[in-house]
């Protein structure tokens, strides 16, 4: 069975965690805008725990507002089905150094709209509980 999320209840959980991000309780910095088309790929390098790690992406399908992305980091492929109107939100976390206190670093891809005229998904991207031992080239 498929749980459906009611929409002012969805907009209420995207504007708390704006919300939560403006004023620093979660450690989150916008990294960027992406407009894709479909097995266009999208290549993004990390320094993380002094060695060069690659997250590449790409989207292969669009269908009933379900846009399905692959996405490889260090190595490991991942699989997410993002939804257009709600779990459109897919996670990868950068390292697992911190992982007894739960502040791992990660960065979250959010499909943002899929264009139908141009075949384009859109997606914004953010990283979370960064530190000194993170840094975007």
């Amino acid at each position: 069975s498929f749980f459906v999320i009611p929409l002012y209840l969805y907009c209420l959980i995207r504007y708390l965690l704006f919300l939560f991000i403006i004023i620093g309780v979660v450690n989150a910095e916008f990294l960027g805008e992406i407009i894709l088309r479909k097995d266009e790929a999208k290549k993004i390098e990390f320094f993380v725990e002094n060695s060069k790690k690659t997250l590449t992406f790409r989207w292969t399908l669009y269908k009933d507002g379900v846009l399905i992305t692959h996405f490889k980091y260090d190595g490991i492929p991942y699989q997410f089905s993002l939804y257009k109107e709600h779990a459109n939100s897919a996670k990868i976390t950068l390292s697992s150094i911190n992982n007894a206190n739960n502040t791992n670093p990660y960065v979250i891809f959010y499909f943002i709209d899929y264009d139908d005229i141009s075949k384009e998904a859109r997606f914004r991207y953010y990283i979370y509980n960064f530190d000194n031992n993170v840094e975007v080239m």
